[in-house]
Formats: C-alpha cells, sequence, structure tokens
C-alpha cells in the first residue's frame, strides 16, 4: 500500500482502448474461445459433408449400374442424388469460407498494408458476411415452412417426399455461413488486438 503523499501507481492500460491490458487480454483470450469453438463445429460438418460425397458417389454409380447393366430405375433414388448434392452444398459452404477456399476479389486486397488487410478481415465477415446470411436464413424459413404446410413432395409418381425436410437445409445452411462469419471477426479481432498489445 502506497504511504500518504506518495503517488498511486495506475495499473498498465491499453492504449488503443483505454482499458486495463488485462482486460483486453481477458477479451482476446474470450473471443479466441468462441472463435475456435465455431471452427471445430463447422470443421466437424465439413467432413461429414465429405463422407456425404462418397455416398452421392455411390448413389449415382448405382444408378447408372442398374440403367445401362439391367435396364431399370428410380425416380426416388435420382431425386435423392440430388437431394444430397443440395445438402452437401449447403452444408459445405461455411467450411469453404472457413478453409479460405471461397471466391474473393484478390485484384485490390493482395495490394493493401497487413494492417489493413487485417482490419477487412474484421470488417468484411462482419458488415457482409453474417448480415447477409442472416438475411437469406431468416426469408427462407418460410420457404420451407410452407413447403412442410402444404406436404409438398415430388410431383413425378415415386418420387420423394416431405420436400421440407431438403428446404430446410436452406436456412441451416446460412446460419452455418453467419456463424462462420461470426468466428472469423472474433479470431481476426483477437488477432489484432494481441499485435496492439505487443503479445504477437
Amino acid at each position: 500500500m502506497a504511504s500518504f503523499g506518495e503517488p498511486v501507481q495506475a495499473s498498465p492500460t491499453d492504449a488503443t482502448t483505454g482499458r486495463p491490458a488485462g482486460r483486453s487480454r481477458r477479451a482476446v483470450e474470450i473471443a479466441d474461445a468462441w472463435g475456435n469453438k465455431a471452427d471445430k463445429t463447422i470443421e466437424w460438418l465439413g467432413r461429414l459433408s465429405g463422407w456425404l460425397t462418397l455416398a452421392l458417389v455411390l448413389l449415382v454409380a448405382f444408378d447408372v449400374g442398374a440403367r445401362y447393366l439391367f435396364h431399370v430405375s428410380w425416380v426416388a433414388e435420382q431425386e435423392l442424388e440430388w437431394h444430397v448434392l443440395a445438402v452437401i452444398a449447403l452444408m459445405s459452404a461455411s467450411y469453404t469460407l472457413q478453409q479460405g477456399e471461397h471466391v474473393r476479389v484478390d485484384v485490390f486486397y493482395q495490394h493493401y498494408s497487413e494492417r489493413t488487410k487485417q482490419w477487412l478481415d474484421v470488417l468484411l465477415p462482419l458488415l457482409v458476411v453474417v448480415p447477409l446470411a442472416l438475411f437469406i436464413a431468416y426469408i427462407s424459413v418460410h420457404f420451407s415452412a410452407m413447403a412442410y404446410d402444404i406436404h409438398e413432395g415430388s410431383p413425378d409418381p415415386g418420387g420423394l417426399s416431405h420436400r421440407w425436410i431438403l428446404k430446410a437445409f436452406v436456412p441451416f445452411g446460412f446460419l452455418l455461413v453467419a456463424i462462420q462469419g461470426a468466428a472469423m471477426t472474433l479470431q481476426s479481432a483477437a488477432k489484432l488486438t494481441r499485435i496492439k498489445l505487443g503479445v504477437e
């Protein structure tokens, strides 16, 4: 304890926020933890999509073999093929975003400084990816609910019923994209904060 008349030393502060550095580090740890949890979930779903791709290949191979060897074909199986393909695409979008394999315009990005790139990695997912993905997920819920209400199925004889299940993957897939976008924002913000604190 400081004696009377001695100046009291202030705790170290983060120059960027004015908050104690300890709080900033704690915020970085929390952001990293949430971002990593979301990453692991998206990665697991991406691997699941990989197995679904194998299932799709087997379905198509069976369909082609049955058609050319035995001259038989089933409408339900053919519909199941594109149903599985749609699920793979919707579930893999977030994983593709996580792995950085999404289509992006690097014409300008590659010429920016590292600091500008870091800020873009924070702001673009937050201001573009997350709001847009949440908006599409929101409006597509009605799309799926309407299919459920009218008991929508295949218009072809022998086709699959319960098409609302397939359509439910539209809001689910875009919700995953929003979650991944939020995880990217948290991780990029945490990295930027660590650099400013001199931790990295």
